[in-house]
């Protein structure tokens, strides 16, 4: 108790830390109420932001590509892009709590480094030349305090970056603020005992998701034009989810992790993964080439030599992308039913697809019970002793909703027979998804999965109680991807009064659907492929969207 004790007093020196690194013009001139749900509106209100720098963070949020243009043609320099996402991110975090590592002024001074070389040499130092990008906290910076959300952490400040952070650093990319995680980032809400909470922006009453939340919170404030997340069983694509975001869960060690910091480190039976989250999906495909393009695999030992394959994003290996394809469609997993507006989603996307000339069959879950029961076993195999290890010199509880990791654990052996039925279960469902070439019409398997990552929209904070939708990818080790569809509509998405709860947690989601306290929060779908096919899966989503009219 006494060591936590102390610890607090160091959080409070963290925080008002943190608070003064918002420059005082950058400061609201009144905190905004917390009646005031949508805070979406407040960075054009509080006019912190010039005409430009409006017009700046706009574009990033409709297109990175046509940002990227601007700033490789030199109509905008790096210096002006960063202070427009700079000063509309310390805006984003006065109202949803999203920052932990502020660094604006780092950020803007390899702008300047940027636009010195673009003066000498007439051309961008790279495919992300000024580009603002934001970080999740466990993204190793140099020189920067990485906590990950840890108070057992404070003081502790990366030596050198990540891999991912220098080859993006490489291609030009700018970093100026890392963003809030959850308590050892297993968790689908943001919170943790230094930063606190944060809010979605659509509705502060609702959760932001998790653990790449703080990135979630931010990009939906247009206060970055990509952000990079990490995922394990969700924490990419759940946030996204929660702000209407495109977000990829790569196929596991395609993109370089070493040198993030991480939570239960060692632990291999399902790996966590890095991946982009963007306002449009033009910001994942420049994320994903620029990231392939630094030659990752001669940084990481863990990374495989696959290079960027711009034929397979073409869908070129599908008879290219004018053809007829055809997509699975899992409607719910046989134990949650998802809410009315997540069902609307999926019958908008069904006919969109339908009727732009691509057929959709029934793809029904297989095993997904097994597979989460699994899956929490091995997430929990050490019994605790990582999270004890961390916490043991600062005496930190657990936040509200953490999930345990506490038990006797798992031998060696009980482990291996873990992993061996795991990967007899993605030896099913891969002979599952190859046989359906003998029913999709196109003479090959099918091309997608489409289903939902949650069974509802953004919850409210504290009440994440299924995540299984999200899950299972991370057990089945897919490449999957969030792509926006609608929003709720209580007039379009009334409560089923005839439907009947199958089970506990069923029962538990169907009582928490009220229409009206989810108005307009924004609602996503996930389009799953086949491992080491990333790529393909961000070309059929490019055709998703543009069934869907968004492209």
């Amino acid at each position: 108790m006494a060591a936590w004790q102390c610890t607090q007093t160091l959080i409070q020196s963290k925080k008002a830390a943190q608070a003064d690194l918002i420059p005082p013009a950058w400061r609201l001139a009144s905190p905004t109420a917390n009646t005031v749900l949508d805070v979406r509106f407040v960075p054009e209100a509080s006019a912190i932001l010039t005409p430009l720098e409006l017009e700046i963070t706009e574009l990033g949020a409709a297109d990175v590509g046509a940002l990227l243009r601007k700033l490789a043609s030199g109509e905008w320099s790096a210096v002006q892009v960063v202070t427009a996402y700079a000063k509309r991110a310390a805006v984003a975090h006065q109202v949803t709590n999203c920052l932990t590592e502020i660094f604006f002024d780092m950020g803007i001074e390899q702008a300047k480094e940027l636009d010195r070389y673009f003066a000498e040499h007439g051309k961008p130092v790279g495919p992300l030349h000024g580009l603002p990008i934001s970080l999740k906290d466990q993204f190793d910076v140099e020189g920067v305090e990485c906590t990950m959300g840890y108070a057992s952490w404070l003081g502790r400040f990366s030596s050198k970056d990540a891999v991912v952070v220098s080859i993006l650093r490489s291609a030009g990319a700018v970093f100026y603020c890392k963003t809030n995680v959850p308590q050892t980032l297993m968790m689908g809400e943001t919170s943790n005992h230094i930063f606190g909470t944060t809010s979605n922006p659509f509705n502060r009453s609702l959760s932001c998701g998790g653990s790449s939340g703080g990135e979630g919170a931010l990009l939906g404030m247009k206060a970055s034009p990509l952000g990079v997340g990490t995922d394990i069983g969700g924490s990419i694509r759940i946030p996204a989810a929660c702000q209407g975001l495109y977000g990829l869960r790569p196929t596991m060690r395609r993109l370089p992790y070493y040198g993030t910091t991480n939570s239960m480190e060692g632990q291999e039976a399902i790996e966590s993964v890095l991946g982009p989250i963007s306002h449009s999906l033009a910001g994942c495909v420049a994320f994903t080439k620029a990231v392939l393009g630094g030659r990752p695999w001669e940084l990481d030992p863990k990374t495989p030599e696959i290079p960027w394959n711009e034929d397979r994003f073409r869908l070129a290996d599908l008879e290219g992308g004018g053809r007829k394809l055809c997509f699975g469609f899992m409607e719910w997993d046989g134990v949650v039913r998802p809410h009315p507006p997540v069902q609307r989603a999926l019958r908008e996307v069904k006919e969109a697809l339908v009727q732009a000339g691509h057929s959709v069959i029934e793809w029904k879950p297989l095993n997904h019970d097994k597979a989460i029961e699994i899956i929490s076993k091995l997430y929990s195999a050490d019994g605790d002793a990582d999270f004890t290890a961390v916490t043991k010199e600062s005496g930190e509880p657990r936040v509200p909703g953490l999930v345990t990791m506490e038990g006797a654990g798992l031998s060696v052996y009980e482990n291996w027979q873990l992993n061996k039925q795991r990967d007899d279960l993605r030896k099913a469902y891969l002979e599952k998804w190859m046989a359906t070439a003998s029913a999709t019409g196109t003479g090959r398997p099918i091309d997608g999965v489409i289903c939902p990552i949650l069974p509802h929209a953004a919850p409210v904070h504290r009440e994440f109680t299924y995540l299984n939708y999200s899950l299972f990818v991370n057990f089945y080790d897919l490449p999957s991807c969030v792509f926006p569809v609608t929003s709720v509509d209580p007039a379009l998405d009334p409560v089923d009064s005839a439907y009947k709860p199958s089970n506990e947690l069923d029962e538990i989601n169907y009582k928490r659907y009220m229409p009206e306290r989810y108005a307009n929060a924004p609602i996503c779908l996930q389009l799953i492929g086949r491992r080491f096919r990333d790529e393909q899966v961000l070309g059929l989503v490019d055709v998703v969207a543009a069934a869907l009219g968004r492209k």
